[in-house]
């Protein structure tokens, strides 16, 4: 599979993502990698009707998609979107490669630091930010194509716990 960009959006499918990425960077296919989206049949239809025409997209758990990427040979550019630290971390475990991961917004809430305007996380997510950065993986928050790049990694490494 071409794996143009891996992106961390707990929106997964919405506008930034159809109208910005897409076109941006050429992609002609979607992915979505969440266990509870999946699962949920509503949810992972109301995700679909988001897809741009011309754009294939599947909704998948993150074994599965693990799967489908390991035994894809596609050439098709392809988006990965994952909703969140964890999710990006059980991707990776499952064998799916990666050097640089796109993050774009991961909202806010009790118990979340703000990282940089549209990424927050909790102390656990930091810890796993920091240990992908740790392993080789460039995160890089930025929210929409063109837009200055935030070092993620560089960043979580410099907080004070």
């Amino acid at each position: 599979m071409d794996i143009t960009v891996i992106r961390v959006d707990d929106r997964l499918i919405h506008g930034q993502v159809v109208f910005g990425w897409t076109q941006a960077l050429g992609i002609e296919q979607i992915l979505v990698a969440d266990d509870a989206t999946a699962a949920n049949p509503t949810q992972r239809d109301l995700l679909l009707l988001a897809v741009p025409t011309g754009v294939v997209a599947d909704v998948l758990s993150i074994d599965d998609a693990a799967k489908v990427i390991a035994a894809s040979t596609s050439r098709i550019p392809t988006m990965v979107l994952v909703k969140g630290p964890r999710e990006l971390q059980t991707l990776k475990r499952a064998g799916v490669p990666m050097t640089e991961v796109n993050v774009g917004n991961v909202h806010t809430g009790p118990g979340r630091r703000r990282l940089t305007k549209e990424v927050h996380a909790t102390g656990e997510e930091i810890a796993i930010w920091r240990e992908l950065a740790a392993e080789g993986v460039q995160l890089e928050a930025l929210w929409l194509p063109g837009q200055t790049r935030t070092d993620l990694g560089k960043l979580v490494a410099q907080l004070a716990d």
